[in-house]
């Protein structure tokens, strides 16, 4: 798999935890297109453990199926996705983009911004900590 298309996966996923609010959910690789193949499973079970290993997410542990029950946005999660640096011609949000079409209706190329908007954040939180 691609890095662009991971980063549109984690899009997505904080799209529809976002959209969730605080209330716990269960996500599934079928909630984001993704086929029942193996290639997909284990990718989006990669994705979904980075998200939890960066602080971005908290879920319970996975089903066979890939299944996460118990999804939910951490606060550092929350701070990203408030982080009003998203667009920097309009600066909105992430939450502000993603609010502005609550039925997913996002491209593509959105939630692949909205991934690598996310991982740019979490590289300026790694930068910050280590002192670089």
């Amino acid at each position: 798999m691609s890095l662009e298309k991971s980063y549109e996966l984690v899009g997505r996923i904080l799209a529809t935890l976002l959209l969730s609010g605080l209330r716990a959910r269960t996500i599934a690789p079928a909630d984001f297109g993704l086929s029942e193949g193996r290639d997909d499973l284990l990718h989006f079970v990669d994705v979904v453990n980075w998200l939890q290993r960066e602080g971005m997410i908290s879920a319970g542990t996975p089903l066979l199926n890939g299944t996460f029950p118990n999804a939910q946005l951490t606060a550092r999660g929350i701070a990203a996705v408030e982080a009003e640096s998203f667009n920097k011609a309009g600066h909105a949000s992430v939450r502000k983009a993603v609010e502005a079409k609550p039925d997913g209706k996002l491209q593509a190329d959105t939630y692949s911004k909205i991934g690598s908007f996310v991982g740019g954040l979490l590289g300026g939180f790694t930068q910050s900590v280590s002192g670089g």
